[in-house]
């Protein structure tokens, strides 16, 4: 189970897409602190610092949201760096994605990933979304302890 005290990252590059998510997130009533990276330089920084000690626990996800189609490297590579980080291993991590034909989706399945969903065409359909989310990760699923 996710505290709603904890933080989720958005690993975003689209900002349109960032800004309807963060909206429909706190219209799920979700009030977790929200972190994004628009690179996927940014994460690696992210993982540097976490592996050099110097990652600030407000600065440290315990849930990521993962867009599929980053410009530099692709979400699937950049799971297979964050699962490589055994610190992070334990962090449940969400792709989304606009499509996603089942080769793709069985790939990420076995690099990592803990849930594949194609991102919800509209603010309602982002809402229920989240309010699954809710349910499903913060309420039901119990999570091993950090690494």
């Amino acid at each position: 189970m996710i505290s709603e005290k904890t933080n989720v990252l958005f690993i975003e590059n689209n900002d349109m897409d960032f800004e309807l998510a963060k909206r429909a997130f706190r219209l799920a009533k979700l009030n977790n602190r929200i972190l994004r990276h628009s690179t996927s330089e940014a994460v690696l920084n992210m993982l540097k610092k976490n592996t050099a000690g110097t990652l600030k626990s407000k600065e440290r996800p315990n849930l990521i949201f993962l867009d599929l189609n980053m410009p530099d490297l692709n979400g699937q590579e950049v799971l297979r760096i964050v699962r490589a980080d055994e610190t992070m291993q334990n962090i449940p991590v969400i792709i989304l994605s606009g499509q996603g034909d089942q080769n793709t989706i069985d790939a990420l399945y076995k690099t990592g990933a803990n849930s594949f969903m194609v991102k919800p065409g509209n603010l309602d359909e982002l809402i229920v979304f989240f309010r699954l989310i809710r349910e499903y990760w913060f309420k039901v699923m119990k999570l091993p302890t950090a690494s």
